[in-house]
Parts: C-alpha cells; structure tokens; sequence
C-alpha cells in the first residue's frame, strides 16, 4: 500500500470501557422479528375483544315444539319457506322437541309453521324488519279437525 493509503482491516475502532462493541448489539433482523412477535401476540389478545361487537351476518331460528297439553314433540315436520324464493326447508324435532334453523339471511323474510300426526301449528312469519340474529319461535300443534 501506498502513502495515504489506509487499510480499513488494520484500522478497527476498539469500544470504550463500559461501552460494548456493535457484535453485542441484537442485529436489526432479530429487533425487527422481536417486533413483529410483539405486534402478534398483542393482536391476539385485543382480536376478541373486538370480535364482540362484530354483528352475525346471517340468523338462526330454533325452539320446541308442542301438543296443546304443553308436551314436547320429537318428530314434527318443522317447515320453513323462504317468502323471497319459495324454497321450502324441512327438519324433524328432536327428542326434546327442539329445532333450528341456521343461516337464514336477514333480507328475506321466512315462514315456519309445525305438523304432527294430521295436526299442524299456526304459520308464524319472521320478518326482515326484526333485527334480531337469534328468534326463538315455539310453536304448538293442534289436533286434527275431525
């Protein structure tokens, strides 16, 4: 090397006592993956807290189906008809005479009524207009008219 020249591998600046050298220091990746943690971990804890006030975007319907002694119903035919398309849904009560029905959108309006051994229940109608995400519709079967 020539005068004037310096080598920059000869030349290293040596820290200070009580100073550390930039090997000691974590290196920008490991800060930034640091952060990154950081920034998830705290998004896990605030995530449901918001997912509270998240509104459902579809409905469901359930209850129990009845005679007219208060008994409840397992195998009722639950129909339910969808007013906007006419489609038709059929389920059975369970043994408790519990139903329900999920997924329904909350711009149509629906129809449910119940039928057991010839009797059926009277027509209820779930309007578009009731903003409730969950209704709770039980229904009692009449006897057949003779």
């Amino acid at each position: 090397m020539g005068p004037g020249r310096v080598n920059s591998h000869s030349q290293q600046v040596k820290p200070r006592p009580g100073e550390s050298s930039h090997r000691d220091l974590p290196s920008l990746r490991v800060v930034k993956l640091a952060i990154l943690a950081l920034i998830v971990a705290a998004g896990l804890v605030i995530s449901p807290a918001f997912a509270k006030d998240r509104q459902p975007t579809t409905r469901v319907v359930s209850g129990t189906i009845y005679d007219e002694s208060r008994n409840a119903i397992m195998g009722a035919d639950v129909e339910l008809t969808d007013v906007q398309t006419g489609k038709v849904l059929d389920i059975y009560s369970q043994e408790s005479g519990d139903y329900q029905y999920s997924g329904l959108k909350f711009d149509h309006d629906y129809t449910i009524k119940a039928m057991y051994k010839g009797g059926a229940s009277e027509v209820r109608k779930i309007s578009m207009f009731d903003t409730r995400w969950h209704l709770v519709m039980n229904l009692t079967v009449s006897k057949p008219a003779k």
